[in-house]
């Protein structure tokens, strides 16, 4: 007889449609109890009554994230972005000034024309643009709803990392449980109070809504779901248009999932499908990631100072008993990133116990998994591993803080809450430790947030200068320039001499291409008000004959040397080599993914036609 049980979570189904299911486990429509063998469940157990409650039941539990990331970012909403947050503005600025030009129709805008008091930004070549995107098309739905653009970004980035979050666990353990872990997801310190409040990391918020979704998509894979390569491609180009260096750090962890759930004799060709899922999401990301890597040699970390041993020092975190006797050393954000990080990790200490002990002997792999990639960041976040950040410099200059390895805290936590909610809805042993414990830490969130907010007391960061929170600006600033130098100029005429009475007038100022016509004999250079960055060309509009361009110090401006009389010179930042291969990699990369869909829906077509003619 066939029992079927079907609040349980899908579980693996083989290439010729049966499933398998071991004694408790479940099948996509319910668990099968008839031992280790598998058994044919077809659609036609899926009635179209069940499929209207799971889909009822899922808008719910959307329903239910929704309004939870609402409460949770309704101070956001109505006090407006944190003014002390570190990253706010440089958002802000991104967004504004990328909106401006996404609007008036360039697809991709990477150089800023009106950043930095109206001299341009490059930074956009190197930064993702995912946050910025999002900001432009929620501009004109804010405008409308009177609500500030970068509130509504923050709130969809938290209310996405609980759905995200909501898919994946639901792989794992009941819907309840599920949607439980997710206002959790939402709730965690590093998450909330510091990356959403505290830093308004805006990108890096991002990065932990997408990561949940690429390790759901790694289980499909290891499920062999059709549209789970695809899927998996699509979440990690999301992943890297928002923040390359959660790429970096979290990169290691669908491998690892995919070698702890698949099974003996299908590891490698799991582990080759998801290493290819992830490889199809770099393609994908081509337009970004292939002028970022070229253009990173203009952008070089060590001008930003995260590579001095005392940057390198104050940014470890505080885990020993100077933390709490108030002896640290540490600033007091990083004091306060110590603290999340040990509540964290002590929550996922005690689940993972909690779990190993009440948990079934099949899930004790997934367990140890989930403790075990806690070790590496815990050490490379603590002072012992200052030796490793000193020598290794190309590292700490990718990852620049050390404490940004809790995310991988952030993640671990939620499969381990996830077994120790089961385990204790299951069964009476343990059951109040267990709820106990969630309850407890659930609670000491909910204070760091309420911290978190407090902040909002403080005057936000003072940025009087040339740079408008342009977090890249002392990195590819030019050499020997002046910010108040640049201040005063950028308030001067667009285009001008700097010697003789020559004249200069602006035909067209449109970013990456400038036309200017001048006039002038025994002149000195034309000076251009937008900063000097090295992929400037120059020449003159008659012919191709190139213009040299350099750098006018000490304001940082470009410096076009003109030849005299009357001449129309035509300014370019042209799109090189690396964006127009990195574009059609991007459109190759696309093209795969519609074909790894079609081919799915053709295979799930030819499928269901036998189906058809039995039923």
């Amino acid at each position: 007889m066939i029992k079927l049980n079907r609040d349980a979570a899908p579980a693996a189904i083989a290439e010729d449609g049966s499933a398998e299911a071991p004694v408790g486990r479940s099948t996509a429509f319910g668990t099968v109890s008839l031992g280790e063998r598998k058994v044919p469940v077809t659609n036609s157990l899926a009635t179209p009554r069940a499929s209207k409650a799971m889909l009822y039941g899922r808008l719910g539990a959307a329903l239910i994230l929704a309004v939870a990331a609402l409460l949770l970012s309704l101070p956001m909403f109505v006090l407006g972005p944190m003014p002390a947050a570190h990253d706010t503005l440089q958002h802000i600025n991104f967004g504004r000034y990328f909106a401006q030009q996404f609007w008036q129709g360039e697809l991709y805008p990477r150089w800023l024309l009106n950043m930095n008091r109206g001299l341009g930004s490059p930074s956009l070549f190197v930064y993702p643009p995912l946050p910025s995107y999002v900001y432009a098309l929620l501009l004109p739905v804010a405008r409308v709803l009177h609500v500030d653009t970068f509130a509504a970004g923050e709130y969809l980035c938290l209310f996405v990392s609980g759905l995200c979050a909501y898919l994946w666990i639901g792989t794992i353990a009941s819907a309840r449980i599920s949607l439980i872990v997710a206002v959790m997801y939402m709730l965690l310190p590093y998450h909330l109070a510091v990356d959403f409040y505290r830093r308004g990391a805006l990108a890096e918020c991002w990065a932990l809504a997408w990561l949940p979704l690429v390790l759901y998509f790694t289980t499909q894979v290891v499920r062999r779901k059709r549209y789970a390569v695809a899927g998996l491609g699509i979440a990690y180009t999301l992943l890297i248009l928002s923040h390359l260096i959660s790429v970096l750090i979290a990169s290691a962890l669908p491998l690892l999932l995919v070698l702890t759930l698949a099974e003996r004799g299908r590891k490698i060709r799991a582990l080759v499908t998801v290493a290819g899922g992830l490889a199809l999401g770099v393609a994908i990301s081509a337009s970004y990631l292939v002028p970022a890597l070229a253009s990173a040699k203009y952008f070089p970390v060590s001008r930003l100072g995260y590579l001095s041993a005392d940057s390198i020092r104050a940014n470890l975190l505080a885990l020993g008993v100077g933390l709490f006797t108030g002896h640290s050393g540490k600033s007091i954000f990083v004091q306060g990133v110590s603290i999340s990080t040990i509540d964290t990790a002590l929550f996922i200490a005690l689940c993972g116990v909690i779990a190993l002990i009440n948990g079934p002997r099949s899930r004790r792999g997934l367990t140890l998994l989930w403790l075990a990639v806690c070790i590496v960041p815990l050490f490379l976040m603590s002072s012992a591993s200052m030796r490793i950040w000193t020598k290794f410099s190309i590292f700490t200059g990718a990852v620049q803080f050390p404490w940004r390895f809790d995310i991988i805290l952030c993640i671990a936590a939620l499969p381990l809450a996830a077994f120790v909610l089961s385990d204790a809805s299951r069964t009476a042993r343990f059951r109040f430790v267990s709820l106990a414990v969630v309850i407890l830490f659930a609670a000491t969130w909910l204070t760091g947030y309420g911290e978190a907010i407090k902040r909002y007391s403080l005057p936000p960061f003072p940025y009087n200068s040339i740079n408008e929170a342009d977090g890249w600006f002392d990195s590819w600033k030019p050499l020997g320039m002046n910010n108040d130098s640049a201040m005063r100029a950028s308030t001067g005429p667009p285009a001008r001499f700097l010697a003789g009475q020559g004249a200069a007038s602006i035909l067209l100022w449109s970013p990456r291409h400038i036309e200017v016509q001048t006039d002038c004999n025994g002149c000195g250079p034309l000076v251009i008000n937008q900063l000097y960055y090295p992929e400037w060309k120059a020449h003159l509009a008659s012919g191709l004959q190139p213009l040299s361009v350099g750098v006018a110090l000490p304001q940082g401006l470009l410096e076009v040397q003109v030849p005299p009389g009357r001449q129309q010179v035509r300014l370019d930042l042209p799109r090189e080599f690396a964006e127009r291969v990195g574009n059609w990699v991007s459109v190759l990369g696309v093209l795969t993914c519609a074909a790894l869909c079609a081919f799915g829906l053709a295979r799930r077509r030819q499928r269901s036609g036998p189906e058809a003619v039995r039923a």
